[in-house]
């Protein structure tokens, strides 16, 4: 069996065990030598206060002891057209428009057509008639003008008829004519004073219609007494 160690090598031992902890102790100091610069502290940001108003403002620039300059209006870039104005737009409101006149127009002379009704023998009364020969409706209203010459255009023989507007005759009023419609006047003649002057004979009765420059045309084959004896009378339009 081996020795057991006893007294002096306890005491080795120990000393052993003492200068390792001593060794790492002083390692442990060199790691805070004097010489070693500490890191860095963190540093912090500070935030600016609410009521801290911006050193600068949008076209300012601060100056010493706190003026303000007044701003300056930006220069206008040259060469760039204003912006086209856009045009507004008015609300009209349309007064209201009296109701179009929807009487019938009066007849010209080319809407009608003569005819010689219904009558004596020459010398007496007839009752001559304007038909509407045209596709539109039109009003006669008035006296027709009546005289007798020699041929469509030519000039009256003797005097034009005279109008009868006496209390016994009819009175102008509006007659409408639908296309193909008739209306009617008198005209008279009074024969036996041919007895009384040199009478002249004619071929035609020349017609003019109320408010009309243009006239119509019978054959009429009569006598007449010449300038300034009246032998013809004519009254207003009536309807047929």
């Amino acid at each position: 069996m081996g020795a057991v160690p006893i007294g002096g090598d306890l005491m080795r031992i120990k000393s052993l065990l003492v200068a390792g902890f001593a060794a790492g102790v002083a390692l442990a100091a060199s790691g805070c030598d004097s010489n070693s610069a500490p890191g860095p502290a963190p540093t912090r940001t500070p935030i600016p206060s609410a009521q801290t108003e911006p050193s600068t403002q949008p076209g300012r620039t601060s100056e010493p002891g706190g003026s303000v300059p007044e701003a300056t209006a930006a220069p206008d870039t040259p060469g760039v057209p204003d912006a086209p104005s856009v045009p507004t737009t008015k609300t009209v409101v349309a007064e209201p428009k009296p109701p179009a006149d929807t009487a019938p127009p009066k007849c010209v002379t080319a809407q009608l057509r003569l005819d010689k009704g219904i009558g004596g023998q020459v010398g007496g009364t007839w009752f001559l008639r304007f038909i509407n020969s045209s596709s539109r409706t039109c009003v006669l209203q008035g006296f027709p003008g009546v005289s007798q010459t020699n041929g469509p255009t030519g000039d009256p023989v003797g005097e034009p008829a005279t109008r009868d507007q006496g209390p016994q005759a009819p009175q102008p009023a509006p007659v409408t004519l639908a296309p193909g419609a008739a209306a009617q006047f008198e005209f008279i003649s009074y024969p036996k004073q041919i007895n009384e002057c040199a009478a002249l004979r004619t071929n035609t009765l020349r017609v003019y219609p109320p408010d009309n420059t243009e006239s119509l045309w019978l054959p009429w084959d009569n006598l007449i007494c010449p300038s300034p004896q009246h032998m013809l009378v004519v009254r207003a339009i009536t309807p047929l």
